[in-house]
């Protein structure tokens, strides 16, 4: 994603507006953006200073590009790009030899006039007998610690022109969201993988009825009493998938003035036809639930099958969406619900959530330094370290399936 450096956005009135490039006033783009690809696809071997200059160079004519755009658009094909260069202090610690070596020789000129004086070729050469490496390697890595310094080694681009500039308002519009307080999406379709985004972003996150639909509320750092980012660039995680999502709309305050009693708001919809750099929506909300389902399988375990879909629950307005269910051959069912990754507000967040859910037929797989946290909400917890395993998870899946009814 884009740095603050790099973000550009225009507020008009209580409205935020992302920097958007659009067909109809910025179809010249297209050729820009061919040109900024052939740049990088050119520039195997070039400085990333170098590369940025050649950026900016190109799109400097254009009197409706700003400066931050060009530097979003040097940080979007560095994002694709992969660069030699070292760093940490090893860099450091070459130049700090190579000036002590060299400390002892001067003055140092071109051609020596003097006895006093010695050969910048000569003293290179010496340098380089000393440490055990030709001189042009030692020179190459003598400020690679410097990002501008480092070289392009790969690059691996965008499918088009087009990929890129839809990428960049992708961009421009998640960096809006680095300082908003809430965030609200009404979902009448593809709520599903929402949710999904949510986990994965690890947010807290509520679910309400809405209209045919759901209306999921984010909570930003404002209400965790924070001057922190961390929420608002979670937030801007769900875009991607949001962006492939159909027949949805977003609201997100995003505060100007820490004192100001009215905040300005992005509002965006489906209709605003935003292009996601998504190809399909995430099949899972965490690396940890793909191995399980994995491990488990599609076949069934002591009578037990897995589905990985599962319906919400709600009481009254209050929507739950469970990472899994499973259904015994018998006709048994019992939701299951992951606690993996976790915070403090994450955990007060979830409990809260749990709390209004007590007559669901719910099994919790929690880690085990955060089982302690669950244990007085009435509904049985398996614990875990890195990974769920299968035995405690039937043995209380069994325990349900005798309890019942």
């Amino acid at each position: 994603m884009l740095t603050n450096e790099e973000a550009l956005s225009e507020i008009k009135g209580l409205r935020v507006f992302p920097d958007k490039l659009t067909r109809s006033a910025h179809a010249h783009y297209v050729g820009l953006a061919e040109e900024m690809l052939r740049v990088y696809r050119g520039g195997i071997g070039k400085q990333r200073g170098e590369l940025h200059d050649a950026i900016k160079q190109l799109l400097w004519s254009e009197s409706d590009c700003p400066p931050r755009r060009a530097k979003a658009f040097c940080k979007l094909l560095d994002d694709k790009s992969e660069f030699d260069g070292s760093e940490g202090d090893r860099a450091a610690r070459l130049r700090t030899q190579v000036f002590e070596l060299s400390a002892v020789k001067h003055p140092l000129v071109l051609q020596p006039q003097t006895l006093l004086e010695n050969s910048v070729s000569e003293v290179k050469q010496q340098i380089a007998d000393h440490i055990g490496r030709p001189w042009a390697d030692i020179e190459q890595d003598l400020f690679s610690d410097v990002i501008a310094l480092h070289r392009l080694s790969a690059f691996a681009g965008y499918e088009s022109a087009q990929a890129l500039l839809s990428r960049y308002n992708e961009a421009q519009l998640q960096a809006v969201l680095y300082r908003a307080t809430e965030m609200r999406v009404v979902a009448r379709r593809d709520y599903k993988p929402i949710v999904r985004a949510a986990k994965l972003a690890r947010l807290m996150h509520s679910a309400i009825r809405y209209d045919g639909g759901f209306e999921f509320i984010f909570d930003g750092p404002a209400s965790l009493l924070r001057e922190t980012k961390r929420y608002g660039v979670a937030m801007a995680r769900v875009i991607p998938t949001l962006l492939l999502c159909e027949d949805w709309e977003l609201r997100a305050t995003i505060p100007r003035y820490a004192n100001s009693a009215r905040h300005p708001e992005l509002r965006i919809s489906s209709a605003d036809r935003y292009t996601s750099s998504l190809k399909k929506l995430p099949d899972f909300d965490s690396e940890l639930e793909r191995r399980f389902a994995e491990k488990w399988g599609a076949a069934r375990r002591n009578g037990w099958f897995l589905q990985h879909e599962s319906e919400p629950r709600f009481v009254a307005q209050k929507a739950f969406f469970p990472d899994f269910v499973f259904e015994h051959e018998d006709g048994a069912r019992v939701l299951l619900e992951i606690v993996g990754y976790w915070t403090p507000e994450y955990l007060s967040s979830k409990r809260d959530t749990l709390r209004q859910f007590v007559d669901e037929p719910l099994l919790l797989a929690v880690r085990e330094d955060a089982a302690p946290h669950f244990g007085d909400l009435g509904f049985p917890v398996v614990t875990f370290k890195s990974s769920l395993k299968l035995e405690p998870l039937l043995a209380a899946l069994e325990q349900f399936r005798l309890a019942r009814p």
